[in-house]
C-alpha cells in the first residue's frame, strides 16, 4: 500500500494541485453528464407520445369504417420511425384490427453504465370521436351488457425501442470519460509545471543541507524563488557560515584536547611502566627473603629439638606460610589491578583440575572434620588452567574455612554452550546485605579481630578480579543458616585428548646426589644449600656463571642443575644452564627458580623446556620435582 507520508514535496505538490481540480471536474461533468441523459429519456418518452396522438386522431376513421387496410397503412407508415418497434390498433372491444412489428434485432451498442431494461416503452393513446347509436342486440350480447362510451372508437398502441438511447448514453459517457482523461493530464501538467518552481528551490536546499551533513560546509543554497523561499535559501546560508565558524573553533579545541590527552597518555603509560617495573621489583626482591626463610625453616623443622623449642619452629613456619601466603596474595591484586596478568585461554578438560584440587584439600578436610566431595565429570571448558585452578581453589579454602564439620561440594554441570562449576557447602550462609562486600579486600564477616588462621580476606576478592579477567560469570547464592553456593559459568569445549600426564616420583632418597647451584642472592643461597645437604645432597653453588665455572671441575658432572633466573649475570638463568651443559658436554637435567611471576618468565621457561619453580619455593614441592628430575 502506497503510504503518501513517504512521497517528496513535489509529488505532494503535485498531488495537491490536482487533487482539488479532478474532483471538481469530475463532479461537474457528472453533474451535466446525467442531467443530459435525464433530457434525452425525457425527449425520448415525449416523442413516442407525440407518435401514438397523432396515430389516434389519424386512425378514428378507419376504426370507425372498420377500414383494415387504411389501419395497416397507417401502422406502417408510424413504425417507419426510429426506434418505433410495434404499432396495434384495437377496436373498443380490444379485436385487433391492425398490427405492425419490426423484426427484433440484435443490440449493437453496448452501454458503459446501462440505465434501462430491455423491455420496450409502451404508449396508448385512445380513438375517439362523435360516436354512432348501433342498437345490435348482438353487440350488446359480445359486450357482456357493458357499452363503451360514446366517443371511445379503439386504441393505438405504440412501442419503442431504447437502442438509440443506450447508443447516446454511451456516447455521452465516453465523452465524459475523455473529458475527465483530458482535464486530469492538463491538470499534472499544470501542476507540474508550477510545482518545479516551489519543489525545485525546496530540494535543491535539502541537497545542500545533506551536503552539510557529509561535513561539506562550503556549499551554498542559490538565493531564488518567491520572497518564503529566498528566506529559507538566506536562512540556510547563514546557518552554513555559523556552522563553518562553530567547527573550526571545535577543531581547535579538539586539536588542543587531543595535545593534553597524549601528554596524559604518555604519563598515564610511563606510570604503568613504573607500576610494572615496581610489581616485578617487589615480587622478586620480597620473594627472595621469603623463599630463603621458608627453606631455612623447612630445614630447621628437620633437625632434634627439645618440646619447646619443636613448638617454636613449628609456629615460625606456620607464621612464615601466612605471610607467604598473604605475600601471594596482595602481589597477586596488584597484577591484576595492573593488568599485567595475562591469561592463556585453551580447551582442556575438568577431571584432573578437580583430582588436583581433591588431592590439596583432602588432608585438610579430613583434618578439619570435613568431607570434601567431587562429582566425576568428563565436560571440557575453554578457560585458562591455570587461572581457573586458582579460582577454584580459593572458593574451596573458603568453604572449608566456613563450614567447619560440614560437607563441601564441587560439580559442573553444562547448560547449553555453557559450563556451570559450582561450589557448595552447608556452612552458616550469607545475608543478601553482605553479599556483594565479602568481594572486597580485607572483608572477613565473622573475623572481626582479624585472627590470621581464619584467613586474609583476599580469596574472594582475587576470585572476582581473576572471573573478570577471564570473563567467566561468577555467581552467589545463599541464605542465612542454609549454606552458601557460589559459581563460575564459562563456555564448553569439545573433548579432545588428554596428554599423558607425568607419572608421580618416587619416593626415593636423594642422599648422594651432586646438584650446582646457581642464584646471586646470599640468603637464598645459604637457605637452599642447608635444605639440600640436609637432605643429603652435595652442592656446588655460586653467585654467577663465570664462579661456577672455576669452582667446579669439568669431569665432576652434576646430577641437576637449580639455577636462578636473575643471577645477577649478563645473560638470565636459561642461558646459563645451556652454557653449563654445553661445558659438561651433557644434557644435565635443570630446574629453574624466579621470583619474577611474569608470563614471559613462564613462557621462555616453557619454550626451553625446563621446569619453573616461582619463589618462594615449598620444599615438598622442591624435593618432589628434584626427586623426578634425578631418578634412573
Amino acid at each position: 500500500m502506497i503510504n503518501p507520508a513517504s512521497w517528496d514535496i513535489r509529488a505532494r505538490t503535485v498531488l495537491i494541485a490536482v487533487l482539488p481540480t479532478m474532483v471538481m471536474a469530475t463532479v461537474l461533468i457528472a453533474y451535466f453528464t446525467s442531467s443530459r441523459l435525464s433530457d434525452l429519456e425525457e425527449a425520448h418518452v415525449q416523442r413516442g407520445k407525440a407518435l401514438a396522438r397523432q396515430l389516434a386522431a389519424a386512425s378514428e376513421y378507419g376504426v370507425f369504417s372498420g377500414n383494415l387496410e387504411s389501419l395497416r397503412k397507417l401502422a406502417n407508415s408510424i413504425l417507419q420511425e426510429q426506434d418505433v418497434v410495434r404499432v396495434a390498433v384495437f377496436s373498443p372491444i380490444q379485436e385487433v384490427l391492425a398490427d405492425s412489428s419490426k423484426p427484433v434485432q440484435p443490440a449493437t451498442t453496448v452501454s458503459l453504465a446501462p440505465r434501462y431494461s430491455d423491455t420496450p416503452l409502451r404508449f396508448r393513446e385512445p380513438v375517439t370521436g362523435p360516436g354512432v347509436n348501433l342498437d345490435d342486440p348482438f353487440l350488446e350480447a359480445g359486450t357482456n351488457g357493458s357499452h363503451p362510451p360514446e366517443d371511445l372508437h379503439g386504441e393505438v398502441l405504440v412501442e419503442m425501442s431504447r437502442e438509440s438511447l443506450r447508443a447516446e448514453e454511451s456516447r455521452l459517457l465516453q465523452n465524459a470519460f475523455s473529458m475527465v482523461v483530458a482535464v486530469l493530464i492538463a491538470s499534472v501538467a499544470l501542476a507540474l509545471r508550477m510545482s518545479r518552481g516551489i519543489s525545485g528551490p525546496i530540494l535543491r536546499i535539502a541537497s545542500t543541507v545533506e551536503s552539510f551533513g557529509q561535513g561539506n560546509l562550503s556549499d551554498r543554497v542559490p538565493v531564488e524563488g518567491g520572497k518564503s523561499l529566498r528566506a529559507l535559501a538566506q536562512g540556510v546560508n547563514d546557518m552554513a557560515d555559523k556552522l563553518g565558524a562553530s567547527r573550526e573553533h571545535m577543531e581547535r579545541q579538539i586539536e588542543a584536547a587531543t595535545r593534553e590527552l597524549l601528554v596524559k597518555k604518555e604519563e598515564a603509560e610511563h606510570g604503568n611502566r613504573a607500576k610494572t617495573h615496581f610489581l616485578a621489583a617487589a615480587s622478586h626482591d620480597l620473594r627472595q627473603p621469603m623463599h630463603a626463610l621458608g627453606l631455612f625453616v623447612a630445614e630447621l623443622g628437620q633437625k632434634q629439638h627439645a618440646p619447646d623449642t619443636h613448638r617454636l619452629v613449628a609456629q615460625i613456619a606456620v607464621s612464615a606460610e601466612t605471610m607467604e601466603n598473604l605475600l601471594d596474595s596482595l602481589l597477586d591484586i596488584s597484577r591484576l589491578d595492573a593488568g599485567v596478568l595475562d591469561r592463556q585461554i585453551k580447551p582442556f578438560p575438568l577431571q584432573p583440575l578437580f583430582e588436583r584440587i581433591d588431592v590439596d584439600y583432602r588432608r585438610e578436610a579430613d583434618q578439619r572434620s570435613q568431607r570434601l566431595r567431587l562429582r566425576p565429570t568428563n565436560l571440557w571448558v575453554e578457560s585458562d588452567p591455570l587461572l581457573l585452578e586458582r579460582i577454584l581453589h580459593n572458593l574451596i579454602s573458603n568453604a572449608l574455612r566456613y563450614a567447619p564439620g560440614g560437607t563441601i561440594l564441587l560439580a559442573c554441570r553444562k547448560r547449553g554452550d555453557k559450563v556451570r562449576i559450582e561450589v557448595r557447602d552447608n556452612g552458616p550462609g550469607i545475608a543478601r546485605e553482605a553479599q556483594d562486600t565479602i568481594f572486597q579486600e580485607f572483608v572477613q564477616l565473622d573475623n572481626p579481630e582479624r585472627n590470621r588462621a581464619k584467613g586474609l580476606g583476599l580469596g574472594l576478592a582475587i576470585v572476582r578480579r581473576l572471573t573478570n579477567l577471564l570473563e567467566h560469570d561468577l555467581s552467589l547464592r545463599s541464605t542465612p543458616g542454609r549454606g552458601a553456593l557460589f559459581a563460575v559459568e564459562l563456555r564448553a569445549a569439545k573433548p579432545g585428548l588428554i596428554p599423558e600426564g607425568i607419572p608421580p616420583p618416587p619416593a626415593h632418597s636423594l642422599y648422594g646426589r651432586h646438584i650446582v647451584l646457581v642464584d646471586d642472592d646470599e640468603l637464598a643461597v645459604a637457605s637452599t644449600t642447608g635444605l639440600l645437604e640436609s637432605w643429603g645432597c652435595q652442592v656446588t653453588a655460586a653467585a654467577s656463571l663465570e664462579l661456577i665455572l672455576s669452582t667446579i671441575d669439568e669431569h665432576a658432572k652434576p646430577d641437576i642443575i637449580v639455577c636462578d633466573y636473575q643471577s645477577g649475570s649478563s645473560v638470565d638463568g636459561l642461558a646459563i644452564i645451556e652454557r653449563l651443559r654445553a661445558h659438561f658436554g651433557q644434557r644435565v637435567p635443570a630446574i629453574i627458580l624466579s621470583g619474577d611471576t611474569s608470563a614471559a618468565v613462564t613462557d621462555n621457561a616453557r619454550q626451553a623446556g625446563i621446569p619453573l619453580l616461582h619463589k618462594p619455593v615449598r620444599p615438598a614441592k622442591l624435593r618432589a620435582l628434584l626427586q623426578r628430575k634425578t631418578q634412573v
